[in-house]
């Protein structure tokens, strides 16, 4: 508990910068809670005093008065709702926004451990959730707390008996909320964990609608949706049931206190004790403390769902990057391409290391193909050079300097990358291409689409270099996507290119073409070529062999075929088997 209430307390932070405006609203608040507090004394003054009394003389000036009050409350309102609007939508922006910036500082393996559907759960909803509470609920709180103590002395003065059961009714609203508040913040918890699993698991079928039709799984996709919302819907009724008898009790309280100070408020008339128009306004300044007390009731479910929420926001503001700068980084000198792996070790999970002592020194300019069964490494080494992970032992050097001592920025915009599972974004080719580099010409874009083989295709659309591509890319094919991104690294002109996989979907006669572009990109560049068909890396200046985590083999494509008993030689044999087979 103690944690959710210091998530609470760092969200309240996010109102600094709005603190007057908070001020201004809580002054308002009182403003209104005070006019508030008027009416019942005007109606205890026309019971007794123009009624009562005979003196029709006030009658006039009562009602005025009466009606004044609403106009002036409803003129006072709009204004407190206008601040109160403006800073919850302001809370929502900076806490999105502050979200926002620290997933892109968060490291890979964050990404590993919450799921795309958690995150973006936490950020829209659960933040929502926070601007409830921070601005609509806290204002009504407050209202009710300046509400409870004027109330509490305005009813001593008409009558302490009726005053002191009031209180005494008070302590069973302390009760109710002891009875049910744990056994709603268990059932809350329950509830967003399904939500976050329903949420990820819908993303990922959205997206890969595709595959679910071609082999015909929507039947089987829509029972687990199905049994997955069931659940979720086990935790939401049972948390109803908690909320709405946590609130019936609260109610029953209320009717029944109201009830009794009305019955004894009778009988203090009978007995003289106090007039018909203090007993209308006790009634009326006694709902002033159990309404408070009924809302903090009702407004605590409310606030135990916005602790869950705060500390869920928390477990991204407060995760630490994994990879971090060196206080003093300086900014690495544009890259000639001298790339040393020095006695590098690597694991995802401690104790499986992928890459055992690896030693590697690449010459500026080298075209260095990695090869090997899927899982040896070769992917492994491409995000250890971006600096996506760091090795648990030894160092990467580029150009002498060890990575581990240069900005990120400085390092990562002089590599470029192409995936084997290709990421475009829903917006035009050209804005697409131009990602890496956006200051760049529209003759720039044109040389690198070319140079990816992708500018005859893009000519051919109607809306050419703007034509939009859907999400992921929809609009093209797997080829079509990865010589554009192709187009994308080539862009930037980067000292070092990384190409894991980049020709694999693309078909024999693409590959050809995107092979003879390539040599002209690669040949003043030190390029490390991921590569599984071995086909496409045969005038590769060296190619490192590699098996579980370790090199076995090193050497240029005739040099590797010519060990008899080589790693090499048999994927060379293994694929060429393959493929007389097909």
């Amino acid at each position: 508990m103690e944690k959710q209430k210091d998530s609470f307390r760092k969200l309240l932070r996010f109102t600094r910068p709005y603190r007057k405006r908070i001020l201004i609203a809580v002054t308002f608040t009182g403003v209104l809670t005070l006019i508030g507090l008027v009416p019942p004394l005007l109606i205890k003054r026309l019971i007794d005093d123009v009624v009562g009394a005979s003196r029709w003389d006030m009658l006039t000036g009562v009602i005025l008065m009466l009606i004044a009050i609403p106009i002036a409350t409803a003129g006072v309102s709009f204004l407190n709702n206008f601040v109160i609007a403006y800073i919850g939508q302001r809370l929502v922006f900076d806490v999105r926004l502050k979200m926002y910036r620290q997933l892109q500082r968060l490291s890979i393996r964050f990404y590993e451990t919450m799921k795309t559907g958690k995150i973006v759960s936490r950020m829209m909803s659960d933040v929502a959730m926070v601007q409830n509470m921070i601005t609509g609920n806290t204002i009504t709180m407050v209202t009710d707390i300046i509400s409870f103590c004027f109330a509490t002395v305005i009813i001593f003065s008409l009558s302490w008996k009726l005053s002191v059961v009031l209180l005494g009714i008070l302590p069973l609203y302390l009760l109710n909320y002891k009875f049910f508040m744990r056994r709603i913040r268990r059932t809350n918890i329950s509830y967003r964990f399904e939500m976050d699993q329903i949420t990820n698991t819908l993303q990922e079928r959205i997206s890969g609608t595709q595959l679910v039709r071609a082999f015909v799984k929507e039947r089987a996709e829509t029972q687990q949706f199905l049994a997955g919302t069931r659940r979720s819907l086990n935790y939401a009724m049972r948390g109803v049931i908690h909320s709405a008898s946590f609130s019936t009790a609260s109610r029953i309280i209320n009717g029944i206190g109201s009830s009794v100070l009305f019955c004894l408020g009778c009988y203090l008339v009978i007995r003289g004790e106090i007039t018909y128009g203090a007993v209308t306004a006790f009634m009326a300044y006694a709902q002033r403390l159990l309404g408070p007390a009924l809302r903090f009731t009702e407004i605590s479910n409310l606030i135990q769902q916005t602790l869950v929420s705060a500390d869920r926001i928390f477990e991204v503001l407060d995760a630490e990057p994994e990879i971090k700068e060196v206080k003093g980084a300086k900014d690495l000198l544009p890259i000639k391409g001298y790339v040393k792996f020095e006695n590098v070790t690597f694991a995802y999970t401690p104790g499986e290391p992928v890459l055992k002592e690896i030693n590697l020194e690449i010459q500026p300019g080298t075209t260095v193909a990695l090869v090997g069964h899927t899982g040896c490494g070769k992917t492994t080494i491409g995000n250890l050079l971006l600096r996506l992970y760091d090795p648990q032992s030894g160092q990467i050097l580029i150009d002498s300097r060890n990575i581990a001592e240069v900005s990120l920025k400085s390092l990562r915009g002089q590599i470029g990358v192409v995936l084997q599972d290709t990421v475009l974004f829903n917006t035009t080719i050209k804005e697409n291409i131009k990602y890496g580099k956006r200051n760049a010409t529209d003759q720039e874009v044109i040389e690198a689409a070319k140079t990816a083989e992708i500018h005859d295709f893009i000519m051919s659309k109607k809306e050419g270099y703007e034509t939009l591509i859907g999400e992921g890319g929809t609009k093209l094919s797997v080829g079509q996507k990865q010589r554009i991104a192709i187009a994308r690294a080539i862009i930037t002109n980067p000292g070092i290119l990384i190409m894991d996989e980049a020709t694999s979907s693309l078909d024999s006669e693409s590959e050809a073409l995107i092979q003879k572009a390539l040599r002209k990109v690669l040949a003043n560049r030190t390029s490390f070529v991921i590569a599984h068909r071995l086909s496409t890396i045969v005038n590769a200046d060296l190619i490192i062999v590699m098996d579980k985590g370790r090199i076995v083999e090193t050497g240029t494509h005739r040099e590797l075929l010519e060990k008899k008993e080589g790693f090499y030689r048999q994927l060379h044999q293994q694929q060429h088997a393959s493929l007389r087979a097909a």
